[in-house]
């Protein structure tokens, strides 16, 4: 259905081309043309003829100056679209000639209306000279010469304007002077003069060159702008005062200094006069601010003024900063723009008592003080402000607003902006901060501000190629758990609204203490068979030794207790079975056989608190000798107790304590 209206819009639009392009013919007819001669001292110049060649043609298109003399004298020269020059030669003095314009093309031609004048009357007079001026009141004098023109006397025209604005503004009619009633104080007006000499009809001589003249100076009419820059606190003694240098037009004069007026909690004051014809020292003027670096500690209120040779302005009051005040919660945005910052917020819900005015600043991370640092401020009743500047491309910026009252300010919000965001740099320090069996902690170095490039939206690792992880720009660390045993690859990169950064690699590896379980429980059960082995061999022989007096048993018990623990700690994989030292480990009664001491004169001596003693004799003593020699020899006690008889012979005769006793049982006193 829509296309038979195609081709409907299509001829409508060739139509209204058709009808507003200029269609090819003759050309439109020229303007009258203007003629005049040049001033020129000494001699006569060729006569300058300018015209309007009206719409245009289009295409190619020629123009001619046609003129004819009362002498009869006629000739043509060809010009541009828009002006042409009759050679001296081709004209006399003093005489009349008739001027017209005629243009040209290939499909006809068009002429102008003629234009009639005496060429004695076409010269334009010499251009006025601007001699001097006066400031108070600001008047301005000029000469021009007329005496070649038969008279001396001229009106002329003078346009004007300050040296900061375009257009300029026109005064006719004047003679010889022209006086600025109301000029702005101490500010550069540009002045320009040309005159016509009397005549029928007196031409208007060129405009002079500009001339500059300064006005009068007066009192500066505004207090200056006064803030603080105290970094990231809000205390006084870090403080440094700040001004901003005022306009000419509002200082109206040279500005010769400033007051600054310090009163104190003790009462006291201090008034400093900074002069600027002695530059440096207490205070520093760069980039139309002005810093001054005296602590501020203990000061209860600060005065600035600026003074001229006219006067002082109005002392501005410091807003000291305040951390007391109760205030409520803004949203506070700031949006970075290609040569700004947008700063937009939200107003209250109930308005903040005694409030003036907003104040919002800026400054660059990581300058020193008062460096990278202004401010602006802001109606009570605005939600926004565009803040412009010399800013750096990837670059921090602390942006904060304020509230400002009578002599005092409070931090309302403040953020990080930057004024181009780029791509972040590699992550530094990203290492393994604890690992386990199937878990591990990793960490990592925060990007500073100086260095991110933009502001860090999050920390993206990558798991083993696999798993994603984005972490919070506030943290440096991440834990893994649930990690299988082996190897595993973890990469890091920082991520800012420009994209990721370039990654940072860390390997590891993990063992599962699960593993250490299938080895562990085989090996309980081989130290438990060898075990039930030995003893049953211990069984077949003679004598037996005593599984309590084992190395082997004692290294299967520790074993055997630490399993319970052995996945917080490693288990020797090839356990060594340590030497079996066999021993005597006869059956002692202590009533049967009671321990003896020796005397000092190498007597045998009973035991205290038995009723009977006993007196060793030497075929005791032969049967003890037998019995250290006989040191490695087994005795079992079960087996001595399953012989009865036998066993207690054996008590009854060997009524001493052996030589493994004397080393390892403790000695009763």
């Amino acid at each position: 259905m829509a296309w038979p209206r195609v081709p409907c819009l299509l001829l409508i639009l060739l139509l209204l081309l058709h009808t507003c392009l200029p269609q090819p013919g003759p050309p439109s007819p020229p303007s009258a043309p203007q003629c005049h001669i040049p001033y020129t001292e000494g001699r006569q110049a060729d006569i300058h003829c300018f015209w309007d060649p009206g719409q245009n043609p289009q295409i190619p298109t020629s123009y001619s100056l046609h003129w004819n003399s009362t002498e009869g004298i006629s000739s043509v020269v060809e010009g541009t679209n828009v002006s042409g020059v009759i050679p001296r030669e081709l004209y006399t003095s003093y005489s009349d000639l008739t001027v017209l314009v005629k243009a040209a093309n290939q499909h006809g031609s068009a002429t102008s209306t003629m234009a009639a004048f005496n060429t004695g009357d076409i010269k334009k007079p010499p251009t006025p000279e601007i001699t001097h001026h006066c400031p108070q009141p600001l008047e301005i004098y000029w000469i021009v010469q007329c005496e070649d023109q038969g008279s001396s006397d001229q009106l002329c025209e003078v346009q004007y304007r300050p040296q900061d604005q375009q257009g300029w503004t026109q005064e006719e009619d004047i003679l010889r002077s022209f006086l600025l009633l109301t000029p702005r104080p101490y500010t550069v007006y540009e002045f320009q003069v040309r005159c016509a000499c009397e005549g029928p009809q007196a031409l208007m001589s060129d405009w002079s060159s500009v001339y500059k003249a300064w006005s009068s100076e007066s009192a500066p009419v505004k207090a200056l702008d006064v803030w603080s820059d105290c970094g990231v606190t809000s205390e006084l003694s870090q403080c440094a005062l700040m001004w901003k240098e005022m306009p000419t037009w509002l200082a109206q004069g040279k500005v010769l200094g400033y007051v600054v007026t310090l009163s104190y909690s003790n009462g006291t004051v201090a008034v400093v006069n900074v002069s600027m014809s002695k530059p440096g020292g207490l205070c520093v003027c760069q980039e139309k601010r002005c810093r001054f670096t005296p602590s501020l500690w203990g000061v209860s209120s600060v005065d600035v003024s600026v003074y001229n040779s006219q006067g002082a302005s109005k002392p501005a009051p410091l807003a000291l900063p305040t951390s007391g005040l109760q205030v409520p919660e803004l949203s506070f945005t700031v949006n970075q723009d290609i040569l700004s910052l947008n700063v937009s917020w939200s107003l209250p819900p109930q308005p903040i008592e005694n409030m003036h005015e907003y104040v919002v600043q800026y400054k660059q991370v990581g300058l020193p003080p008062t460096q990278g640092f202004d401010w602006i401020i802001v109606h009570q009743n605005h939600t926004s402000v565009i803040l412009r500047g010399g800013f750096e491309n990837h670059t921090a910026y602390n942006v904060s607003l304020f509230a400002v009252f009578i002599n005092s300010s409070c931090l309302l919000a403040s953020a990080i902006s930057y004024s181009l965001h780029g791509l972040p740099p590699k992550v530094t320090e990203f290492k393994v901060q604890h690992i386990s069996d199937s878990q591990v902690t990793l960490s990592w170095q925060h990007i500073s501000l100086t260095q991110s490039k933009g502001l860090i939206l999050c920390y993206q690792l990558v798991l083993n190629n696999v798993t994603v992880y984005n972490v919070s720009r506030d943290q440096n660390s991440l834990h893994l758990s649930g990690l299988t045993s082996g190897h595993h690859q973890v990469w890091i990169r920082a991520e800012t609204k420009a994209g990721l950064g370039p990654s940072e690699t860390i390997n590891f590896s993990t063992e599962n203490s699960h593993g250490f379980l299938k080895y562990l429980v085989p090996g309980i059960i081989a130290g438990m068979l060898l075990l039930i082995i030995i003893i049953v061999q211990m069984k077949n022989c003679a004598k037996v030794p005593d599984p309590s007096n084992s190395k082997l048993l004692q290294q299967m018990k520790l074993q055997f207790n630490s399993s319970l623990t052995a996945i917080f700690s490693p288990l020797e994989s090839n356990p060594k079975i340590s030497e079996l030292e066999v021993v005597e480990n006869p059956f002692w009664d202590a009533n049967a056989c009671p321990r003896k001491r020796s005397s000092p004169d190498g007597q045998t001596e009973g035991v205290v608190g038995e009723e009977r003693t006993h007196i060793r004799t030497d075929e005791e003593a032969e049967k003890e000798e037998d019995a250290d020699e006989g040191y490695s020899k087994i005795i079992d006690t079960d087996e001595e107790e399953r012989d009865g008889g036998e066993s207690g012979s054996l008590l009854e005769d060997d009524q001493f304590v052996s030589d493994y006793e004397k080393h390892f049982m403790p000695v009763v006193v």
